[in-house]
């Protein structure tokens, strides 16, 4: 359970926990992530579809608003699937009856981490932070985000330490709030990401001459939610190496990226439960290097960040707390020489300011006056020109009405003139085609006799060649005989020399003679 001074101060998630009992969700089952440009929604949804995929399970990747915007949704449709920051999922379901509303499925994926950015070179630690948290301008992204979400939940945890913080605002986007905060000394921004070097928002503290400061403290390290640590202690790389230096580590709190579900209690209908079931299942059972990005920086983080020793930790805790100490008294100094002179300057100026004020009323007074009355003599001229754009408004109007009328009588003429030429042309092709149908019937006549009399020429023509056909076979016959008779006797072995030269006498062949194919 949460630490006794949790306040649990995030902004109230809307969970519908009225709505909550027994719930019959709709067919299609989704996976909430984030924005479509984000990791949860390009890089890890993928990774996770591909491995319920493998086990016939179709989900599909719903991008959304982040965290918050994920609990809301699956407390609506429980077979639904998310993905949170730990510590926003841990504050829902701790709260009153909502640890029905959702079950846990997987804390191993991965870690997002918590940084703090500053140009002030004095704020190099947590304890310089919380030392002077009272005076430092905190600049966060959107107030509905996660970033803004743990940041109100650490004031929770620590209300002596960053709970102190009292001038803080909200910016249109993360990038903004980073490149805002980096804009004055007395400028410091919270955000939340996993710790990529090649990530936009890392790239941006570097360009804006920012630097990365821890935020970690014992509170952090002890909360905890059904066992499980809301917050590990470890090493990160905040920039990559260059050329002559190494890359950038820094030690600061992470919180577990979840994988989470609606309580399959909620489940009524047996058919989604059955696949709601299979799916938690799968998620389960699977290795966790095949529920994350295998490809690309991505697969870098996974090596590149290590949780720390309990005496690493409690080393940088020590120092984080001599931090803080060595800094409360020159901010409490500060504050203390700083005061007299505020109140000092307050004095000082009071009697000016009431004096401009007495001085510059007359003016002031006078302005407003000629402004109204020069409100009043506009009023005739704003009311004339309203009364003649109304009226040539009407005569426009009117004039568009009397041209439609008018056109009318010559749109119904040619109308019927259209009409009458369709019916004509109709007519006049009607009669054309009457007309052609003796010559085409001639044509098909003479066409068929033409056809008939070429048929009966041919036959004629095959019957007179048959007997010249039949001839020239007998002819053809005989003379492929007498050519095998003679071939016969010239190879033959029992023959001499006179036999061949008798043998290969023309005059002896009569019917090559006789023939007169040959």
């Amino acid at each position: 359970m949460f630490s006794s001074k949790a306040a649990l101060a995030i902004a109230a998630i809307p969970l519908a926990l009225s709505a909550m009992a027994k719930t019959t969700p709709a067919q299609a089952v989704d996976i909430h992530t984030g924005e479509e440009q984000g990791a949860y929604y390009s890089e890890f949804c993928p990774a996770l579809k591909k491995a319920a995929e493998e086990n016939n399970i179709e989900l599909e990747c719903k991008p959304s608003e982040g965290s918050l915007s994920n609990l809301e949704k699956v407390t609506k449709r429980p077979t639904d699937f998310g993905l949170a920051q730990f510590d926003i999922y841990a504050h829902a379901y701790n709260r009153e009856a909502s640890n029905l509303a959702f079950k846990s499925i997987r804390d191993d994926i991965a870690k997002e981490c918590v940084f703090l950015v500053s140009k002030n070179k004095l704020m190099t630690s947590y304890g310089d932070v919380i030392a002077s948290a009272e005076y430092l301008n905190f600049i966060l992204p959107p107030k509905s985000s996660g970033h803004a979400g743990t940041f109100n939940y650490i004031k929770s945890l620590d209300p002596n330490g960053l709970g102190k913080a009292q001038k803080i605002t909200y910016a249109a986007s993360t990038e903004d709030a980073i490149t805002e905060a980096l804009s004055t000394e007395d400028g410091i921004a919270l955000f939340v990401q996993f710790p990529n070097p090649a990530n936009k928002h890392f790239k941006l503290v570097t360009e804006n001459g920012g630097h990365f400061v821890p935020v970690i403290s014992r509170e952090m390290l002890a909360d905890e939610v059904d066992g499980r640590k809301v917050y590990t202690a470890e090493e990160t790389e905040v920039e990559n190496a260059g050329w002559t230096e190494k890359e950038t580590k820094l030690v600061t709190a992470c919180t577990p990226l979840v994988l989470f579900t609606g309580n399959p209690n909620r489940v009524t209908d047996e058919t989604l439960k059955t696949i709601h079931q299979s799916a938690i299942d799968t998620f389960e059972n699977a290795p966790a290097n095949k529920l994350r990005p295998q490809e690309g920086l991505f697969s870098k983080i996974w090596t590149s960040t290590k949780s720390l020793s309990a005496s690493g930790v409690e080393s940088l805790l020590v120092a984080s707390d001599k931090a803080s100490k060595a800094a409360s008294p020159y901010v409490t100094k500060a504050k203390e020489t700083v005061e007299p002179y505020v109140e000092k300057a307050k004095e000082v100026t009071e009697p000016y300011v009431e004096k401009t004020k007495e001085v510059t009323k007359p003016y002031v007074d006078a302005a407003k006056e000629k402004t109204e009355q020069a409100v009043e003599a506009a009023k005739p001229t704003y009311e004339k020109a309203k009364e003649v754009t109304k009226d040539a408004y009407e005569a426009t109007k009117e004039k568009t009405k009397e041209a439609v009328e008018a056109a009318k009588p010559t749109y119904e003429k040619a109308k019927e003139k259209t009409k009458e030429a369709y019916e004509a042309t109709k007519e006049k092709t009607k009669e054309a085609v009457e007309a052609a149908k003796p010559t085409y019937e001639k044509a098909k006549e003479k066409t068929k006799e033409a056809y008939d009399a070429t048929k009966e020429k041919t036959k004629e023509m095959v019957e007179a060649a048959k007997p010249m056909v039949e001839k020239t076979g007998e002819a053809t016959k005989s003379f492929y005989q007498s050519a095998k008779d003679y071939v016969s006797g010239w190879f033959s072995g029992d023959e001499d020399e006179t036999s061949i030269e008798k043998n290969t006498d023309a005059d002896k062949i009569p019917e090559a003679k006789e023939d007169p194919a040959y």
